[in-house]
């Protein structure tokens, strides 16, 4: 092993999804660059995770002696990802600064990479390294955790699809936009200030002001290389403005849009040159995250994953019993969230007898009632098995997945393609949302729309002109058994094809393209 001349840092955040593409990227950075040592910096909950991904990817002893991980915050909930974000935010200055008091034997970093949906760490970072004034500061570098299309939809130009619209409508609320702001998730809380009442008065006067924009508005955002949709179509369930969560995601907004211009560089681990190539070109040349074209953008690829020879309690055994593409994949991701419509999708599948697996993300015990007992019964009836935890690229890699009812998150998105299964998309919020109505006019599965509640019920839909949300279990159950006669017609077979070559083309650049920008990359920041 060499000498190490190099250390990079990574700052991330608590969401479970966005921890492991740090790991694998960090892992394939160590395996290209032997002179470079790394060191994350994640919550405790990640911890556990994090250190059994080192030992499965199966890289070298002297690749996993250089990354080490600093955990901080204090154990919680496994979906007390608030409470975890929080954590981060106001313990994660000290373990930045433990790496930069005990970095020897490593030298000290040269490069700093946060989350960009973490972007406290950039004023984390400022204030530890004012007690370090003999250091030089490491050059910051933001890490895209999500799919460039969303990074545009927060915080880029307008041209490219963004919120920033919402800047000049907020212009009708000034009591909001000149009050003092309270920067919670930045860290920044006035806590001098003991009227805490009034300024969470000031956020729900902040949130009505943004939900009333959203939700109001008949703006359509068009981000580059996809569909068209009016702003409260990313909301596809019922919003209470007051909660906790919604507050946070105004500020989570505020704070992207105040702090995309401060890195140097952007890497990015979603593969979108494959997946959202027109997107990627306006990333690029877009006026707030490069300057227009001035900062650098590398992508470093998306890490081939792998089955795991256990599946599940008894997953294998149920898809082995199965015939060929019979099976239907049901997952809404770790917290799940699927609405109330939820019951129609398996009604319709118990009354068609088609076998399915569902994964429960470890919350079957907090369903309701009437899914627990239709679950029971096909369990029973031994159509359907559901789990608490199983391996996904396991599953859908087995010939006897027919289609992949997902919420359509970015790792299952990739995941599903890779695959080379259909996707029926029943996308909620965020991202979800936009990547579903991608998977429709890609023609890599079937949008789901009927699953929609709250202010969407009555309105039509941007990219698909007739369409009308009606939010019922009938409508759902209609659109559901359409799309699964499309997907055993001719089309899923179409469906696979589009799936495979994007899935070759990904396997192209893991071995080609993306291996070279791992290892320009892993130079960054040296003198």
């Amino acid at each position: 092993m060499s000498e190490p001349r190099s250390h990079f840092v990574f700052g991330t955040i608590a969401p479970f999804s966005h921890v492991p593409p740090v790991i694998e990227v960090s892992l394939a950075l160590l395996t290209h660059t032997p002179d470079l040592c790394i060191s994350v910096i994640l919550h405790v909950n990640n911890l556990e995770n994090s250190q059994s991904l080192i030992e499965t990817q199966g890289v070298a002893e002297h690749v996993k002696s250089r990354i080490k991980l600093i955990p901080v915050g204090e154990k919680r909930a496994w979906n007390d990802l608030t409470g975890s974000y929080i954590d981060v935010i106001y313990k994660g200055g000290e373990g930045y600064e433990g790496v930069l008091l005990d970095s020897a034997p490593w030298p000290h970093p040269s490069t700093f990479i946060y989350d960009g949906a973490g972007f406290f760490w950039i004023s984390v970072k400022s204030k530890v390294e004012e007690n370090f004034p003999q250091l030089r500061p490491p050059k910051l570098v933001a890490y895209g955790p999500l799919p460039i299309g969303e990074m545009l939809y927060l915080a880029g130009s307008e041209q490219n699809g963004s919120t920033r619209f919402i800047n000049n409508a907020l212009e009708a609320y000034p009591e909001v936009q000149n009050a003092p702001q309270s920067k919670l998730l930045q860290g920044d809380l006035d806590v001098e200030n003991s009227d805490f009442g009034a300024q969470a008065a000031h956020l729900l006067k902040q949130a009505d002001a943004y939900k009333a924009c959203l939700f109001e508005s008949k703006t359509i955002l068009k981000i580059p290389g996809y569909t068209p949709f009016y702003s409260f179509e990313r909301w596809g369930s019922d919003m209470d403005w007051s909660s906790v969560a919604e507050m946070s995601w105004v500020q989570l907004l505020s704070g992207w849009q105040e702090c995309t211009t401060a890195p140097e560089a952007w890497i990015t681990c979603f593969p979108a040159s494959v997946l959202e190539p027109e997107t990627l070109e306006a990333f690029r040349k877009d006026e707030y995250f490069t300057a227009r074209g001035k900062k650098e953008v590398i992508e470093l690829g998306w890490s081939e994953r792998r089955p795991k020879i256990d599946l599940g309690q008894g997953v294998r055994e149920f898809l082995d019993k199965q015939r060929d593409k019979s099976v239907i994949y049901i997952s809404f991701g770790t917290l799940v969230d699927a609405g109330p419509t939820l019951p129609a999708l398996f009604d319709l599948l118990k009354e068609i007898n088609t076998p399915y697996i569902y994964a429960c993300g470890r919350q079957k015990h907090s369903l309701p009632q009437y899914i627990k007992d239709t679950l029971a019964s096909s369990e029973k009836e031994g159509i359907c098995i559901a789990p608490d935890w199983l391996d996904q690229v396991g599953v859908l890699s087995h010939k006897a997945v027919s289609c992949f009812v997902s919420h359509c998150g970015a790792n299952s998105y990739v995941e599903a393609i890779e695959a080379g299964v259909p996707i029926i998309a029943w996308g909620k919020r965020g991202d979800q949302v936009t990547l579903a109505s991608r998977v429709h006019s890609s023609g890599l599965g079937i949008e789901l729309l009927q699953h929609r509640t709250g202010f969407s019920i009555g309105k039509e839909v941007a990219h698909r002109k007739g369409v009308i949300i009606k939010g019922t279990p009938e409508a759902l159950k209609e659109e559901v058994r359409a799309a699964l006669d499309t997907i055993n017609g001719p089309e899923g077979e179409e469906m696979r094809k589009r799936a495979r070559k994007l899935s070759e083309e990904m396997s192209e650049k893991r071995r080609g393209e993306w291996v070279e920008n791992i290892k320009k990359f892993g130079l960054y920041g040296r003198e």
